[in-house]
């Protein structure tokens, strides 16, 4: 019999009340909105305490976000020369800045040809930064302002314009030792550049830049620059006589062949230097491109004077009373023994006036007056005359030259220091000391700036003529100044610096170069000389360093480039010639071109000493090539001659010592 299956009732949930599941959902909503607020009220109360409370490190964060700082180097100060023309400025140079993030694909070709057309760049090369994941790269640099203004144009919110401050020599080389220049720091370097750079660099500013959403810099504080610029620097160069004394240079060096040249100008009543110049030079603009050396040879170099000591010892005796120009002396034909030493005269001379003393160029005569004087108070004058110091100009690297100690001295080197040698001395002493000479004794310091002030004009020093010491009497001084006239009027040893309607007071020098402590082939061409020589405005010194073309004789490598410089230097000044001197020059018969003139009694056979070891080089000037073949084939010397005529020039000077198998070089005319 079949089961029957059990069927129970459905089951119905129990129904809560609506109070309860109000009062259940009332809580869910509390508690969520509670736990809301609360969170609120955190968030509120963390905003609230960044805002009035920041912590540092979200302040650095915010500005590196917001800010950018920037360190502006101030405008370097301008260089002007006496006149005002500016010989260095700065200047802002434009470069041309791209943002890759803002150019777009579909626009990048197009935007790199219309650069690379303008700039004149490879496409490539263009269009490659332009795909840089970066927001500064940098397109072209130092462009003309004009192409600079052709970007602008474009009006291209990825490309702009930044100018940055660039130090600029509108007169490129000219003065280019003196000034200096200034290195990629912005620190001057040598010259003015290097020894007034806490005056022209002025300060820096440290600025702050805001930045848009994209990071770029919506602040341009380049104005700010003008807050702390840097000085500017009036020096006493004259520009006008720079260059004419550069231009002779560049004659001296294709005439001659020297290592190096230089010359010097100074205003004979207030120190000032009026030009610097020296062979070779550069140009501060092109430094990377141009490595030629800097060195100013004006104050770095310390040479053998040679004979253009000699007027400096003549002063020492005349003011010691010991002479005059008209006072005899014995040159003892050209030979002179003091102790086992031998001096020895270039020509042969007897009893000469002083004032001929200085014409001839006698080193005996020299020799003789220092040892008259004494070796303390010949060297006294000397240290007044401002030799064995440095004469304080404003230029880094300065000599000193060496001047002996009067209690170690011995007489061959008291005699030898009269005419120059075993003495140094820097280019710009013998200018100063030169022109001591021509200002009636006194000597001036050297002065080469004379105003330092900021952009308003307000300055912050001016230093006037300096006096450093009177060195010997006016009347003294006067009286060297006529007799060194000689020097330069027919017979003397620089004809070649004659200038027509002036009087010139100079004297020619011939050292030779030390090398290795011992004299060597080198030879240094040297005048000196005051302008016009009545009231002398100008002492000049030039200059020629080893020249290997033609003579190395002062008289003949220096004397023409004093004689180009002096002239044109007196026209630019003003000084009118003298009519009579005029006349007279345009009467009178050319004068002879060589230094020193070939003496008139050139006969007999010429003859060579010999010491046992070496052949004692004679005086062979006024001899003819057919003597100089038969005294100097037999000895075995080498015979290097120029020209045709008589020899007007000899290397190495009469009296020196050569081995069989050294050169002799003459020059006939």
């Amino acid at each position: 019999m079949a089961k029957k299956s059990l069927v129970l009732p459905p089951l119905e949930p129990a129904v809560e009340p609506m109070s309860v599941l109000r009062a259940r959902a009332d809580f869910r909503v509390r508690l969520v909105s509670s736990f809301l607020v609360l969170l609120l009220v955190a968030v509120a109360f963390r905003g609230a305490s960044l805002c009035l409370f920041p912590a540092e490190r979200t302040m650095r964060s915010a500005a590196v976000q917001r800010w950018d700082q920037i360190t502006l180097r101030a405008r370097r100060g301008e260089v002007y020369d006496r006149t005002g023309r500016r010989l260095a400025t700065s200047v802002a140079t434009p470069n041309i800045i791209v943002d890759p993030l803002r150019v777009t694909s579909d626009e990048r070709e197009a935007l790199a040809t219309k650069l690379a057309g303008l700039l004149s760049l490879p496409v490539d090369e263009v269009r490659e930064k332009l795909s840089r994941d970066s927001q500064y790269q940098r397109l072209a640099m130092q462009v003309h302002p004009h192409l600079a203004a052709e970007i602008e144009a474009l009006d291209e919110p990825a490309v702009w314009v930044e100018r940055e401050p660039r130090r600029y020599y509108p007169e490129e080389g000219l003065a280019s030792q003196v000034l200096g220049f200034v290195d990629a720091a912005g620190t001057g370097r040598e010259g003015i550049e290097a020894s007034l750079d806490q005056y022209l660099r002025g300060g820096s500013v440290l600025l702050q830049r805001r930045r848009d959403r994209h990071g770029m810099n919506v602040d341009d504080p380049t104005g700010s620059q003008e807050l702390s610029a840097g000085l500017n620097v009036t020096l006493t160069i004259d520009r006008t006589l720079q260059r004419l004394a550069e231009r002779a240079l560049v004659d001296v060096v294709a005439s001659s062949v020297p290592e190096a040249a230089w010359i010097v100008i100074v205003d004979v009543k207030t120190g000032d230097i009026l030009a610097m110049a020296n062979a070779p030079t550069f140009n501060p603009n092109l430094l990377s491109e141009d490595p030629v050396p800097r060195k100013n040879h004006v104050i770095q170099d310390a040479i053998e004077p040679g004979s253009v000591f000699k007027p400096f010892t003549v002063a020492a005796a005349v003011e010691e009373g010991l002479v005059h120009q008209d006072s005899k002396i014995d040159c003892e034909n050209g030979g002179y023994a003091i102790g086992r030493a031998y001096i020895r005269d270039t020509h042969a001379h007897g009893m000469i006036t002083i004032r001929e003393l200085l014409k001839y160029s006698s080193n005996i005569g020299s020799a003789k007056l220092a040892l008259k004087i004494g070796g303390e108070k010949f060297l006294a004058y000397f240290q007044r005359f401002g030799f064995g110091s440095r004469t304080g100009i404003q230029l880094p690297g300065e000599r000193t030259g060496v001047l002996r100690k009067a209690e170690h001295i011995k007489p061959i080197e008291l005699a030898t220091t009269a005419y120059g040698q075993g003495v140094t001395a820097t280019p710009l002493q013998l200018a100063m000391a030169i022109a001591a000479l021509g200002n009636d004794g006194v000597r001036m310091a050297p002065r080469l700036v004379t105003r330092v002030e900021d952009l308003h004009g307000v300055a912050e020093f001016i230093r006037p003529p300096t006096v450093a010491e009177r060195v010997v009497s006016a009347a003294t001084a006067r009286e060297v100044v006529d007799m060194m006239v000689s020097v330069t009027e027919p017979g003397g040893t620089a004809t070649r610096a004659a200038i027509p309607g002036y009087r010139v007071a100079g004297k020619t020098g011939t050292a030779q170069k030390a090398e290795n402590g011992r004299y060597g082939e080198g030879r240094i061409g040297s005048f000196v000389g005051l302008v016009p020589a009545e009231e002398p405005r100008l002492a000049i010194v030039v200059s020629v360093d080893n020249p290997s073309v033609g003579s190395r004789f002062g008289g003949v490598a220096a004397a023409p480039a004093f004689a180009d410089i002096a002239g044109a230097a007196l026209r630019h000044l003003g000084i009118p010639p003298n009519p009579e001197l005029l006349a007279a020059a345009s009467m009178a018969p050319p004068l002879e071109d060589v230094e020193p003139p070939p003496p008139s009694t050139a006969t007999g056979p010429l003859v060579l000493g010999w010491t046992g070891s070496a052949w004692t080089v004679p005086d062979l000037t006024g001899r003819s090539l057919r003597d100089l073949a038969a005294a100097v084939g037999p000895a075995g010397l080498a015979l290097r001659a120029e020209g045709s005529g008589v020899v007007v020039d000899q290397d190495p000077i009469a009296g020196t010592l050569l081995v069989p198998g050294s050169e002799v070089h003459v020059v006939l005319r």
